[in-house]
């Protein structure tokens, strides 16, 4: 039976270390738009200072993304990311650029994650060039009125890179695409704290307690 690979969708540290002591996240992953949301800039600095917090939490994996437009300038942008720890996995844009860098990172031992994907097609393109991950944006694709189920579906239905869905809106979407063979998410804080958690279970638990007092 194949592991689930769970990512918290954070800069986090301390949230990578609580929800990597409950026993579930295998990494976490970053791009911008987390870090300008989180008050963090894309550079140097604040990749290491990323590194070593995965490092203190035990994570498998961190996935940092590049920055730059060119094709050049995405690769070196992958090459001082990768260069941090072996535990990094890049990630690069899909877009045309991106799939250069990306071929030309592969080429040089860099384990890639080409994210941003919204087409089947797309799968093919980072299978040919032997990304370790494709990430597709669930969320996203849903509200531009496409058929997310199907597009992340048929992605997993071609073999290669393994199909890290990303942009889960709700716990719902999350137990949905699980249970239709997807093991492998990026998942927002809000989803991490309600992941494993139910009322019910709650109750029942104090109940226990309650009785083995008596």
């Amino acid at each position: 039976m194949v592991k689930m690979r769970l990512f918290v969708d954070s800069s986090d540290a301390g949230a990578w270390a609580k929800y990597r002591n409950a026993g579930w996240a295998y990494g976490a992953t970053t791009n911008p738009l987390i870090l300008q949301r989180e008050g963090r800039h894309c550079t140097s600095d604040t990749y290491r200072d990323l590194v070593r917090g995965a490092k203190n939490a035990g994570l498998e994996e961190l996935q940092i993304q590049v920055t730059g437009e060119m094709a050049d300038e995405i690769t070196g942008s992958g090459h001082l990311i990768a260069g941090l720890w072996e535990n990094i996995v890049v990630k690069v844009p899909l877009t045309p650029n991106g799939l250069i860098a990306a071929t030309t990172l592969k080429k040089q031992g860099v384990r890639i994650t080409m994210t941003a994907a919204y087409a089947t097609h797309q799968m093919i393109a980072a299978n040919a060039l032997g990304a370790d991950y494709i990430a597709p944006y669930y969320g996203r694709l849903i509200e531009a009125g496409k058929d997310g189920d199907k597009i992340v579906d048929a992605m997993l239905a071609i073999s290669g890179p393994r199909v890290l869905v990303a942009s889960i809106r709700t716990i719902e979407q999350l137990e949905n695409l699980a249970a239709r063979g997807h093991d492998t998410f990026t998942m927002n804080l809000d989803l991490c704290a309600r992941l494993g958690q139910s009322e019910m279970s709650d109750r029942a638990a104090a109940d226990f307690e309650m009785a083995s007092k008596t």
